[in-house]
């Protein structure tokens, strides 16, 4: 997208000093470039033979996607994990950044077989603990040099939420708050939600491009608080002075997604009459 790609470029020229972006989550449309990443690294012969095995399948699973326009050609959703096991057995001892783009590449075949196969929530809690595990890797590097860096995260409110996710798992955003307490910091949960007259960027897999729509389902049973917002502005509305009017005994009685929204977000940005994001 233009607007998340403008994003990073005035984070990178902010931080010019070393690695300045987190990728946490799985690789779903990247798996030809970390092929060629380990493609260009040592490694041993017999890894070089597995590597071209899996280089195979994926350009065989990609040209069958240009073909018909299936997303059950995507290869992150059609990849075999043995093919990755593979490498991994024919490469002891790779350097680390070979290490994680193995286990990037075999963690997003696992957790979309599961997805395919209609395993939702087995897929959704093998999703969470990889973006669990990546931010504590990246953690744990920076407190190694005695940092503590301030991190902002973009993602799915899903992936956000303090506690119990709507897919119910625990993500992200129940681990970064304990990770920054750990250093006496603390984490801002903020939701961003379309309001009236807005659209949104939904995905088309059949054309790997993303198109304006209505917003939909969005804010569903979240109508008492969103409801407040103006109709013609973006209305930012901070939701902890709510949190003791629906204590833990009251949590049923006030419905799941309300509950959710404000014991697990500190605010809600309403964009009435916002715009979708727009192609590259």
């Amino acid at each position: 997208m233009a607007e998340e790609a403008e994003l990073l470029a005035a984070a990178r020229q902010a931080s010019p000093d070393g690695p300045f972006l987190w990728g946490l989550d799985y690789e779903v449309g990247g798996d030809r470039r970390l092929i060629t990443r380990l493609h260009e690294a040592p490694k041993p012969a017999a890894a070089t033979a597995a590597l071209a095995e899996l280089k195979a399948a994926s350009d065989a699973s990609w040209a069958r996607y240009e073909e018909t326009r299936n997303p059950q050609f995507i290869f992150s959703f059609s990849g075999d994990p043995a093919l990755v096991r593979a490498v991994r057995a024919a490469w002891p001892d790779p350097d680390a950044d070979s290490g994680w783009i193995l286990d990037t590449l075999e963690e997003t075949f696992e957790i979309n077989r599961l997805w395919v196969s209609q395993q939702g929530h087995e897929s959704n809690l093998r999703r969470a603990r990889f973006n669990r595990a990546n931010l504590l890797r990246y953690w744990r590097h920076e407190r190694a040099r005695d940092r503590a860096p301030r991190v902002m995260f973009k993602f799915g409110a899903g992936h956000m939420v303090r506690g119990l996710s709507p897919t119910a798992v625990f993500d992200i955003g129940t681990l970064a708050p304990e990770i920054a307490a750990t250093v006496g910091g603390e984490a801002y949960h903020l939701l961003v939600l379309p309001g009236a007259g807005s659209q949104v960027a939904g995905f088309d897999p059949t054309a790997w491009t993303y198109r304006p729509g209505e917003a939909g389902h969005y804010g569903q049973g979240l109508e008492p608080i969103i409801g407040q917002a103006l109709p013609d502005a973006f209305t930012l509305i901070d939701l902890r002075p709510l949190r003791p009017l629906i204590p833990g005994g009251r949590l049923a009685a006030a419905g799941t997604d309300l509950s959710r929204l404000v014991h697990g977000f500190d605010a809600v940005l309403v964009m009435s009459g916002s715009t979708p994001s727009t192609n590259l």
